[in-house]
């Protein structure tokens, strides 16, 4: 992943730039209530930073995430949050987790991006609504019957015998194709991104 941006040319500057205007990319003050920082502080050791800091528009995209969460929670509760400087930090620890937890850093780009994209479109929706062509796993878990898979905006369980369901009861069937696998179910097809726990089951591509 040679650019880290999250977005195309056209998409970072029609989204991310328009939305942050004579912005820094350490923190926002010309929110109402307060300043907001950074998810990713580049005074702070930690793998979230090291792998933000270096990029730009991946910095300042974070930074708008991190200002979208708290547009979020007021917008839904009518009521200013209590501290702008933790507010984020239980996300900023689940997001250093998850680009901690890969071993590469291409793949903890493309994990990172996916969940950039995806809490923008749920915290603004409008122009920022992201359907993603391929899915990436956020969580997978094996246990007897097969894997469950957390895509972040949806749960799916993977059986041994290639029979797959969601959280809302849809039956359908899974498979691998190359190095990624594909879910069906009824008229839905979801494309994943490569899962160790999930090709470790034998379920080939018909």
């Amino acid at each position: 992943m040679a650019n880290a941006s999250c977005f195309t040319e056209r998409e970072y500057n029609e989204l991310v730039l328009k939305s942050l205007p004579d912005s820094n990319d350490d923190y926002y003050d010309k929110y109402p209530y307060g300043v907001i920082h950074n998810m990713a502080s580049c005074s702070e050791s930690n793998e979230l930073s090291h792998l933000v800091c270096s990029d730009l528009k991946l910095k300042k995209s974070l930074l708008l995430l991190s200002i979208g969460e708290i547009y979020a929670y007021e917008n839904a509760m009518h009521t200013p949050v209590a501290d702008y400087s933790t507010y984020n930090n239980d996300f900023k620890d689940w997001l250093n987790n998850l680009v901690k937890a890969e071993k590469s850093k291409d793949i903890a780009l493309r994990k990172l991006c996916y969940v950039i994209r995806n809490r923008l479109s749920d915290d603004f929706g409008g122009d920022f609504s992201y359907t993603p062509n391929v899915y990436e796993v956020i969580f997978s878990k094996s246990n007897p019957n097969g894997v469950v898979v957390d895509s972040l905006s949806s749960r799916f369980y993977l059986g041994k015998s290639c029979d797959a369901s969601n959280s809302i009861k849809e039956k359908g069937r899974w498979y691998k194709d190359k190095d990624q696998f594909v879910v069906e179910l009824g008229d839905s097809k979801y494309r994943f991104n490569y899962d160790e726990k999930v090709f470790s089951l034998h379920c080939e591509m018909p």
